[in-house]
């Protein structure tokens, strides 16, 4: 058997990694960033940024990066060598509808479904920090002919702990936005609550304990905001076929809740920003609202030192940022820590060194 992963982010190589392991020697890795390939090739990996050198591949799992209309996933689909009898298994999150043009798609190049080629799609579903690989927690599944489910339990059903198979492709395309705008409305109703005690002197991290100890409720922690890739990224795929003023009052109230964390510091001070990651315990920096608010506060005229445990101060650096210094950090002096504001990514309308709002 031979597999190919398709895009080598942080889910695709996950995957990979995964694959590698069970089926060594079988699993090749495509990507069309050539600087991401050859870093990847001095660690010892085998991919290429080259599917003409990708032929006789059984199994295709597609995992790139969508784009809005799923451009990026079509480029790849007129790249791939497709043999008759092949698997292809869509993982990466869909616009609603994008199964439909998948199938017209290859229905187009010459193959019937069910019959020489086998298309199914298994969204990915991983929480980084938590998980360890994308096969850690059950997968759904989805396809247009029973033949196409069987082939997919075949592959999938040694992998993952749970394969849920439903028997409408559209159920599962519509799985995982829903998963992850469901997310998107709770840490925007956080974010509200948080607000409301903060401006009652209410202890919030009392309150979620209260709240939280019923055993169907979780009131969520907050952060700098909404971000990571998939979260924005899914919401809007949502609300471009499902008018909802829910959705629409959630991307707002998240808004809201960013303008207003820069809006209490306003501008021309000394500001710490303690944590930016995208996600706490998670060591990247993309599609970070910290690194978004320490831009933001810059871009107002204050002078901004960037702290957090996963980066070191070079890489801080390197990264375009001020870190603080250790010393700094070790400071006890009142009338230097009165002297600039200080935000915590889960305080962060709690500023110190600044009024409570």
């Amino acid at each position: 058997m031979k597999i190919c992963v398709v895009g080598l982010g942080n889910i695709g190589f996950n995957l990979f990694v995964y694959l590698d392991q069970k089926f060594p020697g079988e699993v090749i890795g495509v990507d069309v960033n050539e600087g991401r390939v050859k870093e990847l090739r001095r660690q010892g990996y085998r991919v290429t940024a080259d599917y003409r050198a990708l032929t006789g591949i059984d199994v295709w799992l597609m995992a790139p990066s969508t784009g809005n209309q799923g451009q990026n996933l079509f480029s790849a689909l007129e790249h791939m060598i497709i043999c008759p009898g092949s698997l292809i298994s869509i993982e990466s999150t869909l616009p609603p509808g994008t199964m439909v043009r998948i199938r017209e798609f290859l229905e187009k190049r010459g193959f019937k479904l069910g019959t020489d080629l086998f298309l199914i799609h298994v969204p990915h579903r991983v929480m980084f920090g938590v998980d360890k690989t994308v096969c850690d927690t059950p997968r759904v599944m989805g396809a247009f002919t029973k033949e196409c489910l069987k082939k997919g339990r075949e592959f999938y059903n040694p992998l993952v702990p749970l394969l849920v198979e439903v028997g409408d492709v559209r159920v599962a395309e519509l799985s995982k936005v829903v998963e992850n705008v469901k997310r998107y409305v709770d840490v925007a109703f956080a974010q509200e609550i948080y607000g409301f005690c903060v401006s009652k002197g209410i202890s919030y991290e009392e309150l979620r304990t209260a709240v939280n100890s019923k055993n169907n409720v979780e009131l969520l922690a907050t952060d700098w905001g909404i971000g990571g890739e998939c979260l924005p990224k899914d919401m809007n795929f949502l609300r471009t076929v499902c008018s909802s003023a829910l959705l629409e009052g959630a991307e707002l109230a998240d808004k809201n809740y960013r303008d207003s964390i820069q809006v209490q510091v306003g501008s021309d001070k000394e500001v710490w920003v303690r944590g930016i990651s995208y996600k706490t315990g998670v060591k990247d920096l993309n599609h970070s609202r910290g690194v978004d608010l320490v831009r933001a506060l810059e871009a107002a005229g204050n002078t901004v030192k960037v702290d957090d445990p996963l980066f070191s101060p070079d890489e801080l650096n390197e990264a375009g940022f001020n870190p603080i210094d250790q010393q700094e950090l070790n400071s006890q002096d009142p009338k230097v820590d009165a002297a600039r504001v200080i935000l915590d990514r889960h305080k962060a309308l709690e500023a110190k060194g600044l009024p409570l709002i």
